[in-house]
């Protein structure tokens, strides 16, 4: 008789906890409500930030060290070999650097330098030499200037 009588006020007190109680019914009104952190989270998420972003930088800086030592290497090499050969290196060594924008890091290869070919229409000249005037239409050049006029 007793768990009879259990059972039905246990349902009693639950139908009467889901009509009267504060349980959301509407989906919006469940979305409105936040549980606030507390201090102790948000204290935890920050030193596990501060520990990560820690981390972070002394593994760059080891990286980066690395790639100082190696490109400290490699441009003695090319240069040694520039001054037993007695030709201008053909390949130089580019240092492992880590990138601006996406901060990936690059590793250090060799690159060509590009050969000193001068184009027929660069505009590279000595400074000593001025530049050749060049004829007009009617194929005479232009008059000399008048160093009394100023520009």
């Amino acid at each position: 008789m007793t768990s009879r009588f259990t059972k039905i006020l246990t349902v009693g007190l639950l139908a009467m906890g889901v009509l009267f109680g504060g349980g959301e019914a509407d989906k919006a009104e469940a979305k409105g409500r936040h549980k606030k952190v507390g201090f102790f989270t948000r204290m935890k998420r920050a030193v596990k930030h501060k520990i990560k972003m820690t981390a972070k930088k002394a593994r760059r800086a080891l990286v980066k060290t690395g790639c100082n030592i190696k490109n400290g290497i490699m441009d003695s090499a090319v240069k040694t070999k520039s001054k037993i050969t007695g030709k201008k290196p053909k390949r130089v060594w580019v240092k492992g650097h880590y990138k601006t924008h996406n901060k990936k890091h690059t590793k250090g290869h060799w690159r060509r330098v590009k050969s000193g070919h001068k184009h027929s229409g660069s505009s590279s000249q000595t400074l000593g030499q001025a530049p050749a005037q060049t004829p007009i239409s009617g194929g005479q050049p232009l008059p000399p200037l008048d160093p009394a006029i100023p520009n």
